[in-house]
């Protein structure tokens, strides 16, 4: 099994030549001359999962199961890819590999994130990152990094819209502090997010548009010795930004170019009106 105290055992390897020169220090496996451990010691030579092996190309990789999750080519360039595996074996692996204090390679919302000096890059699935090494500075370099981007509200707009819908918003959130939780707290239900804006701007709609609300937002609180349900206003209120965001995605929200991944949500209200809440 591979975890962290295995990773100490892994050799650092930030070049070709390195590499080259650990994959011909190994002896196959008796038997088996495909087969070169990437750990040469006893106990490391028994974890077959951990391979280098040299390609018919002359590149040199590391792989880990059946993933070449770092490749090294006589140009200098090394290739990341986690092969569909955000795991952290997988992280963990090639961090040992490139050198614990050079690279942070970790997990981002189910991806890759690998972070060399102040630059961060997600890494999608099957998609190489390439990083050459910099013995001036002592570092590794990103080679055409992707560029990644993050939305970022426009508040502006946002207030403009809230105002469209705040006479809704006034009557359902007088509701919330009227009405009894226990009759909210079955037989909820979903709508896109299209579906509860026609029901907001219809006046005649207003009251399966609140049903709908309280529903949803409807929770149990408190601790183990004191639960109860109840239907907090902010709840609310949330919701219907949310619908707001999904409707009205492209005007609510800037792109930008940014260094490092997003640490906020606002990539998910792309996805349209269809959403459903």
């Amino acid at each position: 099994m591979y975890g962290p105290r295995s990773s100490y055992e892994i050799p650092a390897l930030n070049t070709y030549e390195k590499a080259l020169a650990h994959y011909e220090s190994i002896k196959p496996i008796r038997g088996k001359d495909w087969l070169r451990p990437i750990i040469n010691t006893p106990n490391g030579r028994r974890r077959k999962h951990m391979q280098i092996i040299k390609q018919r190309d002359g590149s040199v990789a590391c792989r880990l199961y059946d993933t070449n999750v770092l490749t090294y080519y006589p140009d200098g360039e090394i290739h990341f890819t986690n092969g569909g595996y955000a795991t952290n074996s997988t992280h963990q692996f090639a961090t040992a590999i490139l050198g614990w204090a050079l690279v942070h390679i970790h997990g981002h919302r189910d991806q890759t994130c690998i972070k060399c000096g102040k630059k961060s890059v997600l890494v999608e699935d099957h998609n190489p990152i390439k990083l050459r090494w910099n013995a001036d500075v002592y570092r590794y370099d990103f080679i055409d990094p992707p560029k990644m981007y993050a939305y970022y509200l426009k508040r502006a707009p946002m207030g403009m819209r809230r105002k469209e819908i705040e006479p809704f918003t006034k009557y359902v959130l007088a509701l919330a502090k009227l009405v009894d939780p226990q009759q909210y707290d079955q037989g909820r239900y979903q709508l896109t997010a299209g579906e509860l804006y026609q029901m907001v701007r219809s006046n005649d709609e207003w009251h399966d548009a609140a049903d709908f609300l309280l529903r949803r937002c409807c929770t149990m609180r408190g601790d183990w010795t004191n639960r109860f349900l109840s239907i907090l206003p902010e709840d609310v209120k949330n919701m219907l930004d949310d619908m707001l965001k999904y409707i009205y995605a492209e005007d609510l929200f800037e792109q930008r170019e940014v260094d490092k991944p997003s640490t906020n949500d606002n990539e998910t209200y792309m996805t349209g009106a269809g959403t459903y809440l």
